[in-house]
Formats: structure tokens, sequence, C-alpha cells
């Protein structure tokens, strides 16, 4: 997991498999910016998750909430086929704001300042 912050939003690079034991670093991660932020913007980059379980699944739908909760935007990027495929089965696809990319998705934020 590689945190990059900048003036639009934080972004969170997970890669690997995001399961049971990976997935409470996101919501650490996760946490972590929404400490940081009264109205938090957050980019989750999934361009290289090689698996995802219902935990990882499960970080996702909590981050969404949190950062709704705190009138913030949340964007994944590069959702592997085989996790979109599962979020809408999930009946919660259509919940996530999506990108392709981490820049479209930082574009997507009104400057700061």
């Amino acid at each position: 997991m590689r945190t990059d912050r900048g003036d639009r939003c934080t972004t969170l690079h997970a890669t690997g498999a995001l399961d049971y034991g990976s997935s409470p670093l996101l919501k650490e991660q996760t946490d972590a910016v929404l400490k940081s932020a009264d109205h938090p913007r957050l980019v989750i980059d999934l361009t290289e998750v090689t698996f995802c379980d219902s935990t990882g699944y499960g970080v996702l739908m909590y981050a969404l909430a949190h950062i709704r909760s705190m009138a913030g935007s949340l964007i994944l990027v590069g959702i592997p086929s085989i996790m979109r495929q599962r979020l809408n089965r999930l009946g919660v696809g259509g919940l996530f704001d999506t990108r392709g990319t981490v820049e479209e998705a930082m574009n997507a934020f009104p400057a700061t300042g």
C-alpha cells in the first residue's frame, strides 16, 4: 500500500491481494485520510489488485460509507473486471464513482486553494 497526498485528494495504491491479511492496512489508511480532513477526497487505485475477498469488499464499503458521512468523496480507479462483476453481483457496484486512471480521478476533484 502506497499513499500519495496531493492538492486535490489523497490516493491509496493497493497492490496484490486485498484480503483478510491486507484489508486492515487499507482500513487503517482510509481512517488516516478521514482524520486528516473535514471533507476528505480519496482515490483508491485498484489497478494492481490481483485478488479480493469479502474482507476487501467490506473495507471498500466501509470507506464509502464513512467518507459519505463526512460529505467527502471516494473514487475507485482501475477496478479489475472480476472485482467489478462481484461488486455488481453484491448490488453495490453502482454506488461507487469510478475512473479509468488516477489522473482522471484526480482531475474529477476541483483544485483547492
